[in-house]
């Protein structure tokens, strides 16, 4: 059994670590098994997949707001960022780790780092 899209839909708040940092997002996972993302400086889509009654994979394409000037921490301007989490929810918190991969606007990948994150269901 996984966990069912009407458990998981709706949005949820967090924050993720990396680097150092910690930025606070907001995620909407819908019931057809798609997500977007909003941040401060970004936003992005991507897709959630449920592995079994506790766990879930999702995958986004977070793209940073044309007045950011964004900069990865190895000096190189940053367009966009792929980020891979796998997460395990309890009751209404989730809780994940995985990876961020940063593309300059050629696409090229410049940066690469791992990520933690929680959530909480709000709505």
């Amino acid at each position: 059994m996984s966990i069912s899209a009407a458990r998981l839909s709706g949005k949820w708040e967090g924050t993720v670590s990396h680097d150092g940092e910690v930025d606070d997002y907001a995620v909407v996972f819908e019931e057809n098994g798609s997500l977007s993302v909003v941040t401060k400086k970004s936003g992005g889509f991507g897709t959630w997949t449920a592995t079994d009654e506790n766990t879930l994979e999702f995958s986004f394409r977070e793209v940073f707001n044309p007045d950011v000037g964004q900069i990865s921490p190895n000096g190189h301007h940053a367009a966009y960022i792929q980020i891979d989490i796998t997460a395990e929810l309890t009751g209404d918190t989730f809780t994940g780790a995985g990876k961020a991969v940063v593309h300059g606007p050629d696409g090229v990948v410049i940066y690469a780092t791992d990520a933690q994150t929680t959530a909480r269901l709000v709505s």
